[in-house]
């Protein structure tokens, strides 16, 4: 978040903050009743369904390890041991948290400690990269079974919105291992960002083809930026934000994709790839992309917007964060359009997007109480789908309302929606087109956004609510969003496991190799043929072992 600087920074943190922290897939439903049963000491044992949000009597205590920023606020008086989350959930579930020992930082190297040490509490957080080292040691257990009896239902539901992707990366040998702190996939879907003033101005097509898109960049190349420098057209950083200028081409470098014969292989070895860049070349020849961009981060290129000489770009949903020039005393004074991604063929192009899950949440062999976690994770859902004044505590704190401190990573256990900004980019622009907010449920993200567009379109035009409105309003990218969804647009990566072993030793280097190729071939420095020379460099560094591993974990997942 911190590369966006000066204006759009409070508004990209305040827009991204709501979006972790009220994730949510709700359309209007009511909120669940409180169970009144009172578990056994342990119902793991037991063959009924246990009561998803069912209270210990007595209590019980489950014991966990954090790490938690420095910079994590907390009401007067609390602290990570002892707030008024952690006393919620006692309140509610009968739990009482206890954390074993805390970390700022270097909480991995710890954890290796403990698992070297078979030091560990009931449950805890591990990465996709440690998981494996817990499963084939037997310290973690299988949890198939206390999933399908104590997850709520809600919780299912949510699990399973990106088709079960995310939940069938801790299923290993046909046993659930480990709770993946879920996150949304669509969320990554690519975007072409244009100024719609400057179409106009130049009386061009908006980008609905590539051809469209090559028009655009050579067309916004000899625009007069009035002495502020020579313009551009396609825009482009030192981060080769590419990955939608490629899928334009259904290319996919950098993730493994099926080949004919149902084997994985690496996206980046297509040759088709040698046509996509001498596009990109003979635009770099033609003046149309700075020849800086190798070096160029991402605050210059939001120099370069601010100052009218690039008005084209591939970007992420909520991109319009980082145009903090469009709007000028109370005025918009750069109109922009955002568009799907084109093709260049009568197929869509498809975002590139992932089911990999970072981090995962275990329970310990030993916990007397496995049930309980899931519990916990059930009581977080419930906030998540109907948030209400008494739960909203899990996120405001003892406010109970925003007051711009945020305490949603003081839960021990956390997933976010997988489908909330989808079903957001339906649900908003109904609600402004009808007047009809209660299709806004009581999500905090949603209204947020929807006030926002209803001020801007009133004729408030600050920052924040012009941002919101090329969001969340009518064709905005979360509409694009819902469009792309249920047209099934997205190109998941088919290897979504934890990094094999050589990845580990070698990827970063093949990564960094094909950087440096990409960006020498489009300033022209390497002819367009050389990539068949990274092909077979990239084979001989690494890359066949990794294919060999990365198609044996492809097999043990069928």
């Amino acid at each position: 978040m911190k590369r966006y600087v000066k204006s759009g920074l409070a508004v990209l943190l305040s827009a991204i903050l709501l979006t972790v922290t009220a994730c949510s897939g709700n359309n209007g439903a009511a909120n669940s009743p409180e169970s009144s049963a009172s578990p056994s000491a342990s119902e793991a044992s037991s063959p009924e369904a246990i009561d998803p949000l069912g209270k210990y009597d007595p209590p019980i205590e489950l014991t966990t390890i954090r790490s938690i920023g420095a910079e994590q606020a907390y009401d007067p008086g609390e602290n990570i041991d002892k707030n008024t989350i952690y006393d919620y959930y006692e309140q509610k579930l009968g739990i009482k948290i206890k954390n074993n020992w805390t970390v700022n930082n270097e909480y991995d190297a710890k954890l290796k400690i403990a698992i070297a040490s078979n030091d560990l509490p009931d449950f805890f957080k591990v990465s996709a990269a440690d998981l494996p080292t817990l499963i084939e040691n037997d310290m973690i257990m299988d949890i198939t079974e206390i999933w399908d009896k104590t997850a709520s239902p809600d919780t299912k539901s949510e699990f399973t919105k990106d088709g079960g992707r995310q939940i069938k990366t801790a299923t290993f040998n046909g046993k659930m291992m480990a709770i993946p702190q879920t996150d949304s996939p669509y969320n990554s879907m690519n975007y072409v960002w244009v100024r719609k003033d400057w179409l106009k101005e130049l009386n061009l097509p908006e980008p609905k083809t590539m051809t469209d898109l090559f028009q655009i960049s050579e067309a916004f190349a000899k625009r007069d930026t009035g002495g502020n420098g020579k313009a551009y057209g396609l825009s482009l950083s030192k981060l080769l934000n590419l990955s939608g200028y490629f899928a334009g081409y259904h290319l996919y470098p950098k993730q493994w994709v099926k080949d004919a014969s149902g084997n994985l292989i690496y996206g980046s070895l297509d040759p088709n790839m040698k046509t996509a860049l001498q596009q990109l070349q003979d635009m770099f020849k033609a003046g149309q992309i700075d020849p800086e961009f190798g070096v160029k981060d991402e605050s210059k290129e939001l120099e370069m917007i601010a100052n009218d000489r690039v008005g084209l770009l591939y970007g992420a949903f909520w991109h319009s964060a980082a145009f903090g020039s469009a709007v000028k005393d109370d005025k918009l004074v750069q109109d922009w359009g955002v568009y799907p991604i084109p093709s260049i063929d009568d197929n869509p192009a498809l975002s590139l997007t992932s089911a990999a899950v970072s981090n995962y949440y275990v329970i310990n062999k030993k916990a007397k109480n496995p049930e309980a976690v899931i519990k916990l994770l059930n009581l977080w859902i419930d906030y998540v789908l109907h948030p209400n004044e008494e739960n909203n505590v899990l996120v405001f704190g003892q406010a109970h309302k925003d007051t711009g401190k945020f305490f949603w990573e003081i839960n021990p256990v956390v997933a976010f929606s997988q489908d909330a900004n989808v079903q957001s980019g339906d649900l908003i622009p109904r609600a402004l087109a009808t007047g009809d907010t209660s299709l806004l449920g009581t999500d905090v993200d949603r209204n947020s956004r929807y006030e926002a567009v209803k001020k801007y379109l009133e004729g408030e035009v600050t920052f924040p609510n012009w941002l919101q409105y090329m969001i969340a309003g009518e064709g905005g990218s979360m509409a694009l969003m819902f469009d792309a969804y249920n047209k099934d647009l997205f190109h998941f990566n088919e290897f979504s496991g934890a990094p094999t072993p050589t990845m580990g030793d070698k990827m970063s280097v093949l990564n960094a190799k094909e950087d440096e190729v990409v960006t020498k071939i489009i300033m022209g420095a390497l002819s367009v043929d050389e990539y068949d020379n990274f092909i077979s460099e990239w084979k001989k560094l690494g890359g066949d072992q990794i294919t060999v591993e990365v198609n044996e974990w492809y097999k043990s997942q069928q």
